[in-house]
């Protein structure tokens, strides 16, 4: 894989790179926690925004209540993805029960094929 670009140790270049995708599921009832951990995520998620091809909250099917969080990593392996949701201050707070990493190859985004 291509070296990482210079900034941010562990991103992957976006191009042809894999991916990861990080499903992140809340305890039940982890609303207050979420919440009150809701502006430090998004200002480590705003300072790594190189690193993040996509992300956001899941919802339940009321569209709005929150059950966990979505991204899609674009991180030379699979450590960085851990080590990405272990410093995550939702992870920190204890929002989350159970995360799940899977390896993803890119094959179209963005209304095209990549």
């Amino acid at each position: 894989m291509a070296d990482a670009p210079a900034g941010r140790p562990g991103a992957a270049p976006r191009t042809g790179a894999l991916h990861f995708a990080v499903r992140c599921r809340d305890v039940a009832g982890s609303g207050p926690l979420r919440e009150a951990s809701l502006d430090a995520h998004r200002r480590y998620v705003d300072a790594r925004a190189d690193m993040i091809a996509l992300s956001g909250p899941l919802v339940a099917e009321d569209g709005a209540t929150r059950c966990g969080q979505l991204f899609v990593l674009a991180v030379a392996s699979r450590e960085a993805a851990e080590a990405f949701v272990a410093d995550d201050p939702f992870t920190r707070a204890g929002v989350f029960a159970a995360v799940e990493i899977d390896a993803l190859l890119p094959v179209f985004g963005n209304g095209r094929p990549g």
